[in-house]
């Protein structure tokens, strides 16, 4: 047996993580979503994508998302 336990996961991980790049349009719609202040978890629905990918793509290509305050319940 070669390589070490796991390794064949990891492969299989780095090959799914490369086909889900951010295409040009889609960091488009991002923009656009970002400056009419959309929450980052329509703009995951809308790109079928993560928050967490949201928000380290809007980081990557230098976007600020407006933080949104959770409301308590009853208010």
């Amino acid at each position: 047996m070669s390589g070490a336990e796991g390794e064949g996961e990891m492969r299989r991980y780095m090959v799914e993580n490369r086909s889900n790049r951010w295409t040009p349009r889609e960091d488009d719609l991002l923009r656009r979503m970002a400056e009419a202040n959309t929450r980052p978890e329509q703009m995951a629905a809308k790109l079928n994508r993560s928050v967490h990918a949201i928000k380290a793509r809007a980081y990557t290509i230098g976007l600020q998302l407006k933080r949104f305050k959770l409301k308590a319940k009853g208010k």
